[in-house]
């Protein structure tokens, strides 16, 4: 296939006459009976007159290429790009509909590939991962504990028993003050487990203070940070490539997709850890029913926050989140119960 046209030399805005051969997909180009290049592959084409060389050289046809030509040059990827280039009604449903069908096979994907890159994730690593976020946290939103030291060192010991008891090594437990915070317990990636003053002050009674201590224990031996940490990253990834960031308002349906996805996930999450966090209580001859009235006394105290007149009233509230990380009180408390 012989055509004809004008040429530019690489990084040259010169017009030179020639003729462009094509065998196999490669070019040769001729000027005033002069060879200028021989056997070079073909890059791409554009607007089925604009035919770039791999050396550079771009060729303008005088005449488009027909549909026969076009697939001569080309092969099938470049021939479907050159088609969805072209916008149609049938196209953007399609698209959409790929798009859409990838979305949910990825979706539903994540339920196999998570728990497999947890079960091969170095656990030094996660630990790793864990104290380097505690020692960041440590700087920024934890106060050195006021508690006696004595009954800090009674607490840990208690906790190891329930940890030694149920067959795994009891990670660290730090105790610090937090305004920010306020009365909370939070496990990091492999440990440490943080538990504030506020929280010590408000339940008192040890057995209280332990059953949310094996509730934070359950995160760490079920790995759920780290689960919670390659979904994210695995949907974040996802939801960036498929739809972009440019777009500001894809940008905040993405993140709203993933607050929602986030909280879904940390609701199933915290609902293992507190049936998992029983089950240790009860190995170990602890009180079981102590963490039915340590959610009792949170409950009441985030209630009283928020100016809520009674229990149930604030219970009520509490239902069908869709942002909340936890499940609401009601349900925790009837699941807790049986």
């Amino acid at each position: 296939m012989i055509l004809s046209g004008v040429f530019f030399e690489p990084l040259s805005s010169k017009k030179l006459i020639g003729k462009l051969k094509i065998v196999d997909k490669r070019g040769t180009i001729f000027s005033e009976g002069n060879l200028i290049c021989n056997d070079i592959g073909i890059e791409t084409y554009q607007n089925k007159t604009n035919i770039y060389l791999q050396n550079g050289i771009l060729f303008t046809l005088d005449c488009p290429l027909t549909n026969e030509q076009e697939k001569l040059i080309s092969g099938k990827i470049t021939r479907g790009i050159s088609w969805l280039e072209k916008f149609s009604i049938f196209k953007a449903f399609l698209l959409g509909l790929f798009l859409i069908s990838s979305l949910l096979i990825f979706r539903y994907s994540l339920n196999i590939i998570v728990p497999a890159i947890v079960y091969v994730f170095p656990p030094l690593l996660e630990k790793e991962i864990g104290q380097n976020t505690y020692e960041a946290l440590k700087l920024a939103v934890f106060e050195d504990s006021e508690l006696k030291e004595i009954r800090i060192k009674n607490l840990q010991e208690k906790a190891s028993e329930i940890a030694i008891s149920n067959g795994f090594e009891s990670p660290q437990i730090f105790f610090h003050k937090s305004d920010l915070l306020g009365a909370n317990a939070l496990a990091f990636p492999g440990g440490p487990v943080v538990v504030t003053d506020e929280l010590v002050l408000l339940l008192q009674q040890d057995d209280l203070i332990l059953s949310v201590i094996a509730h934070e224990f359950a995160h760490i031996q079920e790995r759920h940070s780290l689960q919670h940490i390659v979904e994210m990253i695995g949907i974040g990834a996802m939801t960036s490539v498929m739809l972009g960031t440019n777009d500001k308002l894809l940008e905040e349906a993405s993140v709203v997709a993933l607050n929602i996805w986030s909280s879904k996930k940390s609701r199933n999450f915290e609902k293992q850890a507190d049936l998992l966090g029983l089950k240790y209580l009860e190995t170990a001859n602890f009180d079981s029913s102590a963490f039915s009235l340590a959610i009792k006394k949170l409950t009441e105290k985030l209630c009283h926050s928020k100016g809520f007149g009674n229990w149930q009233e604030c219970s009520n509230s509490s239902d069908n989140r869709w942002f909340s990380s936890h499940p609401s009180q009601r349900e925790r408390l009837k699941y807790l119960s049986k």
